[in-house]
Formats: structure tokens, sequence, C-alpha cells
């Protein structure tokens, strides 16, 4: 496996061009503070943004604990994946991240520098500083099954590839702003998330009541199962996917939780 390292110092702006830089060595493996990302997918890891205090989320980068680390080792080695880009503040984290996760040594290190102007990482700099966001290299929509309940703001660079197309996807970004960047700590209970999904549901044109709401996590997955008497005469599924559609976009507008699935049930019909 070619190992290629990318360099620069914290708030640089190094996840912002992690996937540029990926594209024009040919890498689809990029590995960013903690996550592995494939393709704007989060395979495997834990970021180190949801860590606690600073001190943690180094740790994290680092691959410090066993299991994450074996967890990206095992999706690594499942990629089969002939190259990877490993992002760090120095060149010998990058080196340290390499060893850490038995991948080649690294045989071409690339600093922020030659990638981006000093204009650039000023205003990275800036961003980071002032506001404490930062940039993950994947799309909003695969980052709110991460990070679900983090604020996001999605960014869009198009790039033109070689052959003179436009690649959307490839270059998304997503800005999360990290769980010790905040002044204190936030929780949404179940209950709150299921009486979000009662009243979603019950003013669905068809929908007599909402009987049963239940919320569970499975596998990491927000899921929702939802009872609901219907009126006669209404199309049912119609109906179901409306009410599927008014739970998790709701959700996402209000709490920024991703939702999986939302299963509904008609237990009754009501003439």
């Amino acid at each position: 496996m070619r190992t290629v390292g990318f360099s620069g110092k914290s708030g640089t702006g190094k996840s912002f061009k992690a996937l540029s830089v990926a594209l024009d060595n040919g890498i689809k493996l990029i590995v960013d503070d903690g996550l592995l990302i494939c393709d704007g997918k989060v395979l495997a890891g834990k970021s180190a943004k949801k860590e606690k205090n600073k001190y943690a989320s180094v740790l994290r980068a680092i691959f410090n604990d066993d299991e994450h680390t074996n967890q990206v080792k095992m999706a690594i080695k499942e990629s089969g994946a002939d190259s990877i880009l490993i992002l760090g503040t120095s060149e010998k984290m990058v080196n340290l991240i390499a060893e850490k996760l038995g991948v080649s040594p690294v045989d071409k290190h690339i600093h922020i520098e030659d990638v981006a102007t000093t204009q650039e990482i000023k205003i990275a700099n800036n961003m980071r500083t002032r506001y404490g966001k930062h940039v993950i290299p994947v799309p909003a929509l695969e980052i709110k099954r991460t990070f679900s309940g983090y604020l996001l703001d999605p960014i869009t660079s198009i790039k033109k590839l070689a052959d003179g197309l436009f690649d959307k996807n490839s270059s998304e970004r997503t800005i999360i702003r990290p769980t010790y960047g905040y002044m204190g700590d936030f929780e949404i209970t179940e209950k709150v998330l299921c009486q979000i999904a009662q009243y979603e549901a019950s003013i669905v044109d068809g929908v007599v009541s909402v009987d049963k709401v239940v919320y569970y996590q499975n596998n990491l997955k927000n899921e929702f199962r939802i009872d609901v008497t219907l009126k006669y005469g209404y199309n049912f599924k119609n109906v179901c996917s409306s009410i599927q559609t008014r739970i998790a976009e709701s959700i996402d507008h209000m709490a920024a939780i991703y939702i999986d699935s939302v299963d509904v049930c008609v237990v009754k019909v009501k003439v």
C-alpha cells in the first residue's frame, strides 16, 4: 500500500484540502482525526472532534485506543485500497499514525503550504480560532450518521476532473463544532424525540390518532416505530410515507439528528 502524508499545523485547512489532495494523487482512503474515509463515506473510526477535551482528542487522533485502532485497521484491509492519505499536524504525527495502523511507511509527504495559499491558510486559521469551527472531508448527510446532535454546515467545492467533468460529491465537506468547543453540554431526551414524532405524525392528513411511538437505537442507528389509526378512504401508503418524511425532516431540522428509519404500522382503520 502506498502511503502519503499530508501535514500542517492545527487550523491551517488540512481537512478542507484533503479531498483535492487525495484526488490529485489518485488516493481513495483518507485518515483524518481518527476517521477512515472513502468516497465521501465514513468507513470506520471515531472522530477526535467528539472527545470532551483537547487532550483526549489528540489521543484519539493518534489512535491511542486499541479497539479503535483495530477497527480502522480491519476496515483498511477490507477496503482493498492500494493507497492511503494520512493527515497530521506534523510529519512525525503522520509517521506515528501510519505505524499504528500497520500500513506501509510514508513514501511522500505533502505540506499544507504546498497546496494552499497564505490567504487560504489565514482564513482557515481565523475560522478555527475565532469561531471554533472544524472541517471534515465528507458530505453533511454522512456526517449526520456519525455526529448526530452536532451542528453542521455543508461546504461544496466543485473540482474539475482531468476528463473535463465536474465531480461535486468528491469535494463536499462539512463544518462541525467539536464537543470540546462548546460552552457546555446539551442533551435531547428520547421523550422529546418521541413527542416531536407524535406531533408530526398527528398532523398528517388521514391520521386519526397516533397510538404508540417508540424510539430506539440499533447498531448506532436512530430508528422509530409508530403505531397509527388511519381514516378509511385514504391511500395508506401515501399517508405512511408522509409520516416518515415529516418525522425525519423535523427531527433533522430541530435536533440535527439523522433518523435512519421510521417504521409505520397501521393498527386500526376508522370509518
